[in-house]
């Protein structure tokens, strides 16, 4: 019988197949995941020559690497990864990772070693902030150190020849993109987190993922094939008849509810007694536009602005963020509103024209909002760009800010939008009469001030990554504080429960726009508190709405009051689960 490890499910699906091991940074001296090659042309050896040229030229071909792994994705309108790999060409790049690499080979290390010993000392920082998405960025610095490394030393990663699934202590978003398509079956990983980025690029290729698996590198080190269930978590090292005939019955059994799903596609949806519940597609860049629209969403919870932002060296004008906000609008026209997140930068998205002082917690710091305090033009400008759009568009605009903390905050936020529509009317554009402005709860001091801020704006937005983070005081990348991690503990579940009542009170809808909108487990018990509106990733979407379909009202309310008096989150997904048994999701029936 093949050897069971219980993980955390991180991307959903059932994979199995051979493994493909893959060794970290390291590996060049190991001799175990990378194959000599002839490589980069910027390949300077093991420093032969001038070091400091040597490592100046190979972070250039990395940053030249990354740009082109970003360009890619975003043809294949996955905007979220392009990101990633956005914000990894910057770092190849740092100047403050250059110098210290550069100080270390001046002062006699090997090229290599010192830029090892520089990445080494910028993740550290990273990783030692209480952060998931901080802990994120530490390991983006490592994959990007590693990959200047390679190329110096004219080394290239040898992928799988046939397709497998990857094994590693933590597999780095720019290696999982290189594998040639096809060839990456699934990822199980002996560290990470269901946010970690390799994670987020298995949901965007459709394939299972496994994370926080103890002892998986050692264990799977004579191993040579493996089986991994995304959903459960589950990953069984050399699957015998039995496991295999297990696995296939439940890959059977998941395309059959996909299957079921699916039908259910382009449908308004709601429970089986004809309760509605709006689904939005969160988007980070007009490319997503039409996968949104495919899967049937209603609208758009959240449109990510950053990528406006990012890899520049200045701020983006008013005039460059009108056109792709104006093809966004346009796409879902008037009927189908479009949520604007306003830039959430600044924190760990520090960039060069902010200039903002170095920070011990950036993310907890000058951000989002704040940003005004330091720089009011940069999201006053904004603004009257998505004005503008939206006249272009002839559509009322929908707007909401994130990291708000206060009332003072909220107030503030008006102030802008106000200020920037007397502000656009000088650009001849028509504008629209009104923009709907709301505001993002994932600050527990926003939630708990939920009934004030409730009378100031036109709608919440539930961030739920962030509250649950905040909440728990836990750091998501850490496996240990898994238990801590999850969105449906019953002490997040009664903030959201505070959020919608106080919502109710001044008469204005509660979305959800975090990752537990995604979840049916999670759609289900958030419908059941009154959420009004879902809002995920578009490959979500056909789950959510069955797993809606599937139940009645009174069904949900029930849930959610036991969930409220519950005292951990596994007993309230195992409740949710009961009403997920595996079934034929039903015809909705109308409300007359």
């Amino acid at each position: 019988m093949g050897r069971r490890i219980a993980g955390t499910p991180g991307a959903d699906g059932i994979a199995v197949g051979p493994l493909w091991r893959y060794l970290a940074a390291e590996s060049p001296r190991r001799g175990a995941s990378f194959g000599a090659s002839a490589g980069s042309g910027a390949s300077a050896g093991s420093g032969a020559g001038d070091p400091v040229a040597a490592i100046r030229a190979a972070s250039a071909e990395a940053a030249r690497q990354l740009e082109a792994l970003a360009e890619r994705m975003r043809g294949l309108d996955r905007a979220d990864e392009a990101g990633i790999f956005d914000a990894q060409a910057l770092m190849a790049t740092d100047p403050q990772l250059l110098d210290e690499a550069v100080a270390r080979a001046e002062a006699g290390e090997d090229p290599r070693t010192a830029v090892e010993g520089a990445a080494a000392v910028a993740s550290g920082v990273l990783a030692a902030l209480p952060d998931e998405l901080l802990a994120a960025r530490a390991a983006d610095v490592r994959d990007v150190g590693a990959r200047i490394v390679r190329i110096m030393m004219g080394q290239d990663v040898a992928f799988p020849e046939t397709p497998s699934i990857a094994v590693a202590e933590d597999l780095p978003p720019s290696i999982a993109a290189e594998i040639p398509a096809g060839l990456l079956l699934g990822v199980a990983l002996e560290g990470g987190s269901p946010t970690a980025h390799a994670v987020i690029l298995a949901r965007g290729l459709g394939i299972p993922a496994v994370v926080g698996v103890p002892g998986l590198v050692e264990a799977a080190g004579s191993a040579t094939s493996i089986a991994v269930d995304g959903e459960s978590g589950a990953v069984v090292l050399d699957p015998d008849q039995s496991q295999l005939a297990d696995f296939a019955a439940r890959a059977e059994a998941l395309a059959a509810s996909s299957r079921a799903a699916a039908a259910l596609r382009g449908r308004p949806a709601a429970t089986a007694d004809g309760e509605r519940v709006i689904l939005l597609a969160n988007i980070g860049g007009p490319e997503e536009t039409a996968r949104a629209l495919e899967a049937g969403a209603e609208g758009v919870g959240l449109f990510r602005t950053e990528f406006l932002f990012m890899r520049r060296q200045s701020a983006p004008s008013e005039d460059e963020q009108v056109e792709p906000y104006r093809r966004v609008f346009e796409a879902f026209g008037p009927r189908r509103p479009v949520v604007v997140r306003l830039a959430d930068i600044g924190g760990d998205k520090a960039l060069p024209y902010l200039d903002l002082p170095p920070e011990a917690n950036p993310f907890l710091g000058v951000r989002a909002i704040r940003l005004a305090a330091r720089s009011r033009e940069l999201l006053a400008a904004q603004l009257r760009a998505i004005w503008r759009a939206a006249g272009r568009a002839g559509v009322t605009p929908h707007v909401m800010a994130p990291m708000v903390a206060t009332v003072a905050d909220a107030r503030l936020l008006l102030e802008l939008r106000d200020e920037a529509r007397a502000a656009a009317a000088a650009s001849g554009d028509p504008l629209p009469e009104r923009m709907v402005t709301g505001v993002m709860i994932e600050v527990p001091s926003a939630a708990i001030l939920a009934p004030e801020l409730a009378r100031l704006v036109d709608f919440f937005s539930i961030g739920t990554n962030d509250l649950t983070q905040y909440t728990m005081a836990a750091d998501r990348s850490n496996p240990a504080l898994a238990y801590l991690q999850d969105a449906l503990h019953p002490a997040v579940l009664r903030l959201i429960a505070g959020v919608v009542a106080g919502a109710d009170e001044a008469g204005i809808p509660v979305a959800v726009c975090g990752e537990l909108a995604g979840e049916p487990a999670g759609a289900l018990v958030l419908a059941g508190l009154g959420v009004d509106e879902l809002s995920a990733d578009a490959g979500s979407l056909d789950r959510v709405r069955a797993a809606l379909a599937g139940v009645t009202r009174p069904q949900l309310a029930d849930l959610a009051k036991r969930a409220l008096a519950a005292t951990d989150a596994a007993s309230v997904r195992a409740m949710a689960g009961e009403l997920l048994a595996p079934r034929e999701p039903r015809e909705p029936r109308s409300r007359a």
